[in-house]
Order: structure tokens, then sequence, then C-alpha cells
């Protein structure tokens, strides 16, 4: 029996791709903290991102969770089943998953951004084209 902490959320993005296992995912977040500059003052290093193994249980969420490609953004809530033995594993039980899908981006337009503008005739020079 593993010891479980309190709920929490994060929010990072997706390692890889997730695994499907008996309708489980089992997937790694990569976990960034927000605020870079802050360290334990016993330690000389920065703690600049973590990968954390993660396994969400619903089937349902973790067959979409399945579909999305590594570096998704993704905030999950859960818990951590903290390994009770020496064997045992290290892993964030996700209960919620929220994939942020990304925002459509506006068709590319289609004039030039530099165009040849003729100066005199023997010259060629490059000018930003107005907007």
């Amino acid at each position: 029996m593993s010891v479980h902490t309190h709920e929490m959320t994060l929010s990072g993005a997706l390692a890889e791709a997730a695994v499907l296992i008996d309708g489980q995912a089992y997937f790694r977040l990569l976990y960034t903290p927000d605020a870079h500059s802050t360290r334990p003052a016993e330690l000389d290093h920065d703690v600049r991102e973590t990968v954390l193994p993660c396994v969400l249980a619903d089937p349902v969420a973790a067959a979409d969770l399945a579909q999305l490609p590594p570096g998704a953004p993704l905030t999950v809530s859960g818990f951590l089943a903290l390994p009770d033995t020496y064997t045992a594993d290290l892993r964030l039980v996700v209960l919620t998953v929220d994939a942020e899908r990304p925002e459509p981006r506006p068709p590319a337009t289609t004039r030039p951004a530099l165009r040849l503008v003729r100066t005199d005739a023997r010259t060629h020079r490059l000018a930003a084209s107005p907007d």
C-alpha cells in the first residue's frame, strides 16, 4: 500500500505520446516550475524542469490523451502515490486532465515580405514591403 499526498494541480507538457494499457493511459508530464529563480539555500543548482510519471485510469479520457502529440500543453489534477517499498515507483495518479488545444493560426498572407525595388538602371536593392 502506498502513501498518497493531497490533491494537486500541475501544468506542463506531454513529454512523449501516452501509452494505453487496459484502458489506462501511462504518460510522462514535463513540469517546469513557474519561479526559476527560487531554490533551497543548501543547493548549488536550480531545478529547471522535471519529468513526472503519470497514470490516468479514465478509459474515455485516456483514449483522448493517447491521441495528443508530444509537447502538447496539459493541466492535470491528482495526487502523488509515494512508494512504500524500494521496488515501487513514484507516480502522479491523475484524476482530471485538461489538454489545452492550440489556437488556430490565421492563414498566411500571400503578399511577399520583401520586394525588389529598382533604384536606377544599374542597381537593385531589397526593400521591405509597405503594410
